[in-house]
């Protein structure tokens, strides 16, 4: 039986696709990402994490029972744990300087602000929308991607990260949680998480175009 989430996907396959398709996808699937899009990505995607542990932290504090709660809380152990490590320890690496890639750009600070500002003033299942959308879409492309021949073993890790069980595993539970949240939902309010759905799909949209925009490398 089809679920509230299948329903978000089918409605918004052109936004989906658009992102699947997307140039900084299809770069990385060719092995022809520039260095310096993909530096200028390190820096407004682990800044984003930083955002994204505010807004699971926002999720634990409206879960509706511990079950959720305790999901969420491996979530935030992992995004803390891992990911923000690895983005010190590739930032370093590449001798990438935050400083020299502001994250000021309209594409970036939408995708930031939109999503936390939702998190702040929204229900838990407007969270639990905003990060479906988000690692859904993540998981599918990095699933593809990984089995590419990637010859940058920073934009491989990075890959392989979004395409191991374990995400596929949270992107699956946010799945299932927002077909549960759904079944408490009228019309209007199910009408109103599908508008949702599809601005985060666009916010993503425009966050992996801002680094190429920045510095006119987008071809």
């Amino acid at each position: 039986m089809k679920g509230f989430s299948d329903e978000l996907l089918q409605q918004h396959q052109t936004l989906w696709l658009a992102m699947q398709q997307h140039q900084f996808v299809q770069d990385i699937e060719r092995n022809q990402l520039p260095d310096a899009v993909f530096n200028r990505y390190l820096v407004f995607e682990g800044n984003f994490v930083a955002t994204a542990i505010n807004i699971f932290a926002l999720a634990v504090s409206k879960a509706p029972d511990i079950r959720q709660q305790r999901w969420l809380i491996g979530v935030l152990n992992a995004l803390v744990d891992t990911q923000i490590a690895w983005f010190e320890a590739v930032l370093a690496r590449r001798n990438i300087k935050t400083a020299d890639y502001p994250d000021d750009l309209p594409g970036v600070t939408a995708f930031r602000d939109g999503m936390l500002n939702v998190a702040k003033q929204g229900s838990f299942a407007e969270i639990i929308t905003l990060m479906f959308g988000a690692e859904w879409m993540y998981y599918h492309w990095c699933a593809r991607v990984s089995a590419q021949p990637l010859l940058d073993d920073d934009i491989r890790r990075w890959v392989d990260m979004h395409a191991e069980e374990e995400f596929h595993q949270q992107a699956l539970w946010l799945k299932a949680e927002l077909d549960r949240c759904a079944q408490d939902l009228n019309e209007a309010e199910k009408n109103r998480l599908s508008i949702l759905y599809g601005q985060v799909l666009q916010w993503e949209i425009d966050f992996h175009s801002a680094a190429y925009l920045s510095a006119g490398e987008r071809r």
